[in-house]
């Protein structure tokens, strides 16, 4: 199939779009996980974490949106920044994860310290 410059173009773009929601998906995981470390607000951390959620949820919205083009038969030519994209996106995927469970765990600890210190 001949890839006309338009297609490249919009798989350029919708790579773009998917590398800025994973970039900010872990910008706000990052943020979150250091008002813990500096604040010890874990409100504020859990908030960022499901603005992060947010993010990976756009983002994963436009890869999938993408791939059932190609099961669909529409030919999608590879592309390095696309699979780029698709690697930050699990990347950030698996970081936001990660940092919902550390903060649950964080968060248990205190409260356990805290029971432990009124004892």
């Amino acid at each position: 199939m001949d890839i006309n410059k338009n297609d490249e173009d919009k798989l350029n773009e919708l790579s773009m779009n998917i590398l800025v929601h994973a970039g900010n998906a872990r910008s706000f995981m990052v943020q979150g996980l250091q008002i813990i470390e500096t604040e010890n607000n874990y409100d504020e951390a859990e908030k960022l974490i499901a603005q992060a959620h947010k993010e990976i949820v756009v983002a994963h919205g436009l890869q999938t949106e993408t791939l059932q083009k190609e099961a669909m038969g529409k030919s999608i030519r590879y592309s390095v920044l696309f699979c780029h994209a698709q690697d930050t996106l699990m990347t950030a995927q698996s970081e936001v994860l990660i940092a919902k469970h550390l903060i649950k765990l964080c968060e248990s600890k205190s409260i356990k310290r805290k029971s432990d210190v009124h004892e």
